[in-house]
């Protein structure tokens, strides 16, 4: 029985003595298996000199806290003329100075690094503090996300930004530039974030690159934002820069919302209200025409003759469903001629807020197109990693410090195994001591 308990300790090497609950912490007494030990220096047998006890953090047991008190031994040697006097045992379970048992410290990193959890919950279950547990996340970390391997073999990026730090009465919102592998055949990962939201902070980190890696990347999905188109034009000149179709969607639907507010203030003299028609099939408005039923068309057909006496917020509504409608053809030439012809409808149609939109798309023309001869590219996996880090900041209710910011994130989200998930197998069958 000695013998399986000591086993069920797990560390081996040694011997459980005593257990007991203290202060609601077990306390498990240990000591290294009695064995002849030579002096480091002559080889001798060395004798046993005394003990003292070292205690350290182990892995909670059924959520208790446990902590580990080693009886070490230490010996002297027997000559008088050996230069090693005296000296302590050591073990590789347990590492000199260490608050945490070795099995404890990759535990601790595991589930911060690879199961998201937070930093501060670890270290209560642990019984330890904040500090203790990310020393070991930096120390084992940062060679993980320092390793040149882990953005290798790149052929497809996305960008976009996200927030750092939200505003307060002394600063303005801080934003980071995220950079995504969208590499074909295997799930998106964040390959770095960066300070700032623009093109030269995403071209500094381009910039960063080796020729060999920028020539490798073929396509590049991007939010309309100009700086980041730069920036990629600059640094990537043979990669295919793609709009997001979700992006441009939601400008034609803006284009409609904005058009909407302003026909609804000149016929009705206010804002939106319950009883006003536009107001009242708002959602409808923003939905594809194939997808409603006969009764929201009529709604709709209904509203618009009531709240749109020159057909104004018609002409924005047939602008967005033509955008939505390219996307969604089958066929990718069709798609791209629906959206030409789109465009030059924006531009000859006369409301204000129609003709800005065909502005915005004609300068985005090379990148929108692109679009219907990559269909593949999207920039949605970006977005799904975007989720991922605004979870991970939630769960760590927030961060100040950017260096550990990113090394979160790159730990949880930019691994290439981390998106991995394998069920256990079911066990089929009973165990031994079961009759």
């Amino acid at each position: 029985m000695e013998e399986h308990v000591t086993a069920v300790l797990g560390m081996p090497g040694f011997e459980l003595i005593a257990a007991d609950l203290v202060d609601g912490e077990w306390e498990l007494l240990v000591q290294t298996r009695r064995d002849l030990v030579g002096c480091p220096a002559c080889g001798a047998v060395a004798v046993v000199k005394g003990r003292r006890a070292v205690r350290v953090r182990d892995l909670p047991i059924g959520g208790v806290p446990v902590v580990v008190v080693w009886r070490k031994r230490s010996y002297s040697c027997r000559h008088l003329l050996c230069e090693n006097k005296s000296w302590t045992e050591t073990s590789d379970l347990i590492a000199p100075r260490s608050a945490l048992t070795e099995r404890a410290r990759r535990w601790a990193f595991d589930q911060v690094a690879h199961h998201d959890r937070a930093v501060a919950t670890v270290a209560a279950e642990l019984g330890v503090g904040w500090h203790t547990v990310m020393r070991e996340v930096r120390r084992r970390g940062i060679p993980l996300i320092q390793d040149p391997v882990r953005v290798a073999a790149v052929t497809g990026v996305g960008v976009d930004e996200t927030a750092f730090l939200k505003a307060t009465g002394t600063h303005s919102t801080v934003y980071v530039t995220g950079i995504t592998d969208l590499t074909p055949g295997r799930p998106a990962r964040l390959l770095d974030v960066v300070q700032g939201r623009s093109g030269t902070v995403l071209g500094g980190w381009l910039g960063e690159r080796d020729q060999t890696w920028r020539d490798q990347i073929h396509t590049a999905s991007l939010d309309p934002f100009r700086g980041y188109a730069t920036a990629l034009a600059t640094h990537l000149p043979d990669a295919v820069r793609v709009l997001d179709p979700f992006h441009v969607v939601k400008l034609g639907l803006t284009c409609v919302d904005d058009v909407r507010r302003r026909v609804q203030q000149e016929t009705t003299g206010h804002r939106g209200r319950v009883d006003d028609p536009l107001y009242r099939r708002r959602r409808l408005l923003r939905r594809r025409h194939d997808r409603l039923t006969d009764t929201a068309k009529a709604k709709l057909s209904a509203a618009l003759d009531a709240g749109d006496p020159d057909g104004e917020v018609t002409a924005a509504w047939w602008i967005a469903q033509q955008l939505m409608a390219a996307y969604h053809h089958p066929h990718p030439s069709t798609g791209k001629l629906i959206i030409t012809r789109t465009i030059q409808a924006a531009k000859d149609c006369p409301v204000p807020e129609v003709k800005r939109l065909a502005r915005t798309l004609n300068a985005w023309r090379t990148e929108l197109l692109a679009r219907f001869d990559h269909p593949g590219v999207s920039n949605g996996p970006t977005e799904n990693v975007n989720l991922k880090v605004k979870n991970t900041k939630r769960v760590a209710r927030g961060y100040r410090n950017f260096d550990n910011y990113r090394l979160r994130l790159l730990l949880n989200h930019g691994s290439i195994n981390n998106n991995r998930h394998y069920a256990n197998p079911i066990r089929d069958r009973r165990p031994t001591i079961m009759t």
